[in-house]
């Protein structure tokens, strides 16, 4: 048999095997033939075809993950929880199309979220979601997923949206091999698929057993969701088999409930159903939030409860200084992991419960994400359980709580309170805000303890070098620890901002912030007044904000920061003018590159962005199929103009 030939064979063999579960052969079989292509490449490696069955595991780590920039930004999803808010995004998402619609239902899978993106033909990069802007190159372990094409007979450039996951039984076999070799157990099956997914060295991701579910493409030809799943099914991806389009609400609603039956029964974790409209067009029209598509959302299934009991309670230390409660709990395993703490909230959830240390108590992982006690089973207490006690100092500074009426947990004041410095170098040097990498947990907890390190500046004013003599370091890690801590000096204004860890300042308050002022000198000279005028700035942030900025010790941190090198003006791109001022936009059809490129051309030169068509729109940049937003543009009177006119606006 010829080499071309035996690499088909395989191939389809593994298609029939891992994606239509269709075995064509015997697993003896198929090792014959697997070992006789393996004969054939190493006499002659030149050979050796990039969709070979072989070449899904790597032979050398790689030395770590890169950065990769996705070309569309990838959305989050919002969430219902019921048949009356299913109901209100459907009659929503009608009402606004203004036409009825035919809806596309799919489990949503409890992984990871990976973009794939072939050339000519070629599996060429696999990147995780990230923050939805930057994610990271898993290439090397995502070749290992068997049922994942290769190779596609499709030469165009081509990005794929999937799921990987780790099934249910590959998980438990892990977890099984891990206990016998007397190591950590997995926590759950999502978990695991992402750390698997992250490994340096693809030679062990291959034993993981992942697998993938694709639920989307940038298919410029399609007309409808549904039409892009059937592309990529002809193209051999692996679409999961429970998709169903739906005529109206009442299919919808019976799908919703069908998938959710076969929940517990299903080879994969599932954390709910994913509802999309199923018309190009329609999306089009319905747009997105900066957060979330309009023309979806996820159905969250009623949260899994277990009953257990309540062995203390707990007091933890927060970034501010509030301090949170925290249940204790004799281990049950629920919704995929074992628990052994929950959350309580506050000072008067727990009052409100009514909890004693000893009871049985019902917890429940509202969404599938943070356990949290949901009430106590008052009717078996047998006497021996115990009043909560509350602590009066700090559990880590031992320094006197404080408890205003309005505060419905106590706090600790001390501003130096270790408990406080750890995390809130924790938050700064997190991948939302500096993204240095290597500043994890152990390495703060050692700084801080060992007194070499009191806030977040002393990140740049500390020379490492000393830890170089510490168990678990050495030149190496040292040197990518300051090579890091240098890269993070490049972040933009609002990441410095929002890592600075003002109360209420979440990432897109700092980036509203950082846009809207220009330089921190001009938000520390503001106003609450002026705060408050700025949209998505609400009264109770202005104020939090302005308070900030009366203090000595922030006044002095940032200079210490802006001494240090790190950016505290806003730096539009090298193309930005003013010439847009004043304008409004409005991008729609099929251009020539995303969307996301026209939207920043427009923020970065003064202009904005508009979610709608209406009589305040100045331009309506339309391309191929435009639909229905040109139309009303063009009843309005709202100017429409193609790519090549807006990019002559900006002499580009």
């Amino acid at each position: 048999m010829h080499y071309r030939e035996l690499v088909d064979l395989l191939n389809l063999y593994s298609r029939k095997y891992y994606t239509e579960d269709n075995p064509l052969v015997s697993d003896a079989e198929y090792d014959k033939l697997y070992n006789e292509l393996v004969r054939m490449e190493a006499e002659d490696p030149s050979i050796i075809k990039p969709d070979s069955p072989t070449q899904r595991v790597g032979d050398r780590p790689v030395s770590g993950l890169e950065s990769v920039v996705h070309e569309i930004k990838m959305l989050s999803l919002t969430n219902v929880y019921n048949e009356e808010e299913l109901e209100h995004f459907v009659k929503t998402a009608e009402k606004e199309a203004e036409r009825t619609l035919d809806f596309v239902v799919e489990p949503k899978i409890d992984g990871l979220a990976v973009v794939l993106t072939y050339e000519n033909g070629v599996l060429v990069r696999a990147a995780t979601r990230g923050d939805g802007v930057v994610g990271e190159d898993v290439t090397h372990n995502a070749k290992t997923v068997l049922s994942l094409p290769l190779l596609i007979d499709y030469k165009e450039k081509l990005t794929v949206r999937g799921e990987i996951y780790m099934p249910v039984k590959a998980f438990e076999r892990l977890n099984r091999q891990q206990a016998e070799k007397g190591l950590k157990l997995f926590a759950n099956p999502r978990n695991c698929a992402a750390g698997s997914l992250k490994l340096l060295d693809s030679r062990i991701a291959a034993t993981r057993g992942l697998d993938i579910f694709v639920y989307g493409v940038d298919h410029g030809g399609s007309k409808s969701h549904q039409e892009d799943l059937e592309f990529l099914r002809s193209l051999n991806f692996p679409v999961n088999p429970l998709i169903k389009r739906c005529a109206d609400l009442k299919e919808v609603r019976e799908h919703v409930e069908y998938i959710g039956s076969v929940r517990t029964s299903l080879e994969y974790d599932i954390d709910g159903a994913v509802i999309k409209v199923d018309s190009k067009e329609a999306q089009d029209i319905l747009g997105v939030t900066i957060k979330a598509p309009k023309w979806a959302t996820a159905y969250k299934y009623p949260s899994q409860e277990a009953t257990t009991k309540l062995l203390d309670v707990d007091f933890q230390v927060g970034r501010t200084g509030t301090i949170t409660p925290v249940a204790k709990l004799e281990p049950v395993f629920l919704a995929g992991s074992t628990i052994s703490n929950a959350t309580l909230h506050n000072y008067d959830e727990v009052a409100r419960l009514g909890l004693l240390v000893g009871d049985r108590v019902i917890i429940r992982k509202g969404g599938d994400v943070i356990p949290k006690v949901v009430m106590a089973v008052t009717d078996v207490r047998t006497g021996d359980e115990r009043e909560i006690s509350y602590p009066s100092v700090c559990p880590v500074c031992a320094t006197e709580l404080v408890k205003d009426e309005e505060d419905v947990s106590a706090k600790c004041p001390n501003i130096d309170c270790p408990a406080r410095i750890k995390l809130s170098i924790l938050h700064f040097a997190s991948r939302k805000a500096m993204d240095i990498q290597g500043f994890g947990e152990a390495l703060v907890e050692t700084l801080v303890d060992g007194g070499y390190m009191h806030d977040i500046a002393d990140i740049y004013e500390t020379d490492f070098d000393f830890l170089k003599e510490r168990d678990g370091f050495g030149e190496k890690s040292v040197e990518n620890l300051k090579t890091a801590i240098e890269e993070s000096m490049k972040r933009p204004f609002d990441k410095v901002l929002f890592g600075i860890g003002i109360k209420h300042v979440g990432e897109r308050t700092a980036q509203v912030l950082a846009e809207h002022f220009g330089d921190i000198d001009a938000l520390i000279g503001a106003s609450v007044e002026e705060l408050d005028s700025i949209r998505d700035v609400g009264e109770e942030t202005s104020k939090a904000i302005f308070e900030a900025f009366r203090s000595e010790r922030v006044i002095l941190l940032i200079n210490r920061l802006k001494k240090a090198g790190l950016k505290f003006a806003y730096e539009k791109s090298e193309n930005s003018s003013d010439v847009l001022t004043g304008k409004t936009f409005l991008v729609t059809g099929t251009l020539s590159r995303p969307r996301e490129y026209f939207h920043q051309l427009i923020k970065d030169n003064g202009g904005k962005l508009a979610s709608s068509v209406s009589k305040n729109l100045d331009y309506l940049i339309a391309g191929e199929k435009a639909g229905s937003k040109l139309e009303k543009a063009q009843k309005l009177g709202v100017a429409v103009i193609g790519e090549e006119q807006f990019l002559e606006m900006l002499n580009v």
